[in-house]
């Protein structure tokens, strides 16, 4: 069997996640320069990790001895490690099938019985904690319908967790007919404010919007909540981390699917921000894509869903000088075998247009 699809997927400074569709049967050696690891590989998609690489160094992939790819580690921040926190998106809690036009559902169902975005959601959390994360933000659709049994079981799983939780809504999670999100959360423990709040951790404030707008797929951030989010980054002891369910957009009317906050509110909203607060990093969800471009000196990421491919959740490393993002995928043999599945959605399109470069979804920034 060959080789299928074999990635570099995500770097930090002394690691990288490797992933492919398919290795050969058997025990597979995957190795960049002096270090490597073995694979118990049955053929199917999988991943692994290979530890101890030097920071900003570049390194040739070899699969058992043959060269494959090349690759470069990320340089760390400046100053040390301050704290590490993560974030999750698109849980979509409920949802039975995925695609376009023809909709693909999973075709048995697993051991333990949990479907796919239950399994994927909880596997990404357990990754994020083992990974060192000291706060989980989630950016909203924690369900597809905003149900009561929906919210039930995503709001159990966040509770269970070790850490701090915060969570904003989603479009999702605001049909017209469904339940309050806010009461759903706060039976379980969860407290969501109804305007923009924010939690401190060393280094970092992290600010909670609220873009969605019941019913309706796109976003909003009018003056009274525009004002809210600068005067909370203004206000930050240190950098602050912006989550948002919808991604600004540069122009005033979508040029992608699904339309995000309009152009003339996020531009001002961009603008304020880099002017209250030399130190903005702001993270959304709502695409189910990974992207990263630059409004003045602001740092605007999207990242991808946790249940469809390439499956994902990113960590963040807050350093006294800066950050470092990663987005890794979730590699646990019953997600990844459905993710690699949903790459076909939209006759393939998906699988080229969800992952974006690894320079977007892997990189340090200075403050």
């Amino acid at each position: 069997m060959p080789v299928d699809r074999l990635r570099v997927f995500a770097v930090e400074e002394t690691s990288a996640q490797i992933c492919w569709a398919a290795l050969p049967v058997g025990d597979v050696r995957v190795s960049a320069g002096d270090h490597s690891v073995v694979v118990a590989s049955d053929g199917q998609p999988g991943g692994a990790d290979i530890d101890g690489l030097s920071p900003r160094t570049r390194y040739v992939l070899e699969v058992d001895g043959r060269p494959a790819l090349r690759f470069a580690t990320l340089a760390p921040p400046p100053g040390r490690l301050l704290c590490k926190f993560a974030t999750v998106s698109d849980l979509h809690i409920g949802e039975q099938r995925f695609g376009g036009v023809f909709r693909m559902r999973e075709s048995r169902p697993w051991p333990d019985g949990e479907p796919y975005s239950l399994r994927c959601a909880r596997a990404a959390l357990t990754d994020a904690l083992a990974w060192g994360a000291e706060a989980i933000v989630v950016k909203g659709d924690l369900t597809q319908f905003s149900r009561t049994d929906q919210f039930a079981v995503a709001g159990r799983l966040l509770a269970d967790l070790p850490v701090p939780v915060e969570t904003i809504p989603g479009n999702h999670d605001q049909w017209g007919w469904g339940a309050d999100m806010w009461d759903a959360m706060a039976d379980v423990g969860i407290i969501m404010k109804r305007e923009p709040w924010c939690r401190d951790l060393p280094g970092v404030r992290l600010i909670m919007g609220l873009s969605a707008l019941p019913v309706h797929k796109w976003g909003e951030v009018d003056d009274e909540q525009r004002a809210a989010l600068v005067a909370l980054a203004a206000e930050a002891p240190g950098a602050a981390f912006v989550a948002l369910h919808h991604y600004p957009q540069r122009f005033s009317r979508p040029n992608v699917y699904p339309p995000g906050i309009s152009g003339r509110q996020a531009g001002p909203l961009l603008d304020e921000l880099a002017a209250a607060n030399p130190a903005v990093f702001l993270s959304s969800g709502h695409t189910h894509r990974n992207r990263r471009h630059y409004h003045r000196s602001v740092v605007v990421t999207e990242v991808g869903s946790t249940k469809d491919y390439p499956g994902v959740w990113a960590g963040y490393a807050v350093h006294e000088g800066g950050i470092r993002q990663v987005v890794r995928r979730i590699v646990r043999p019953d997600c990844i075998a459905w993710t690699e599945r949903t790459r076909w959605a939209l006759a393939g399109i998906w699988g080229e247009w969800s992952p974006g470069p690894r320079s977007h979804r892997c990189f340090t920034r200075a403050w």
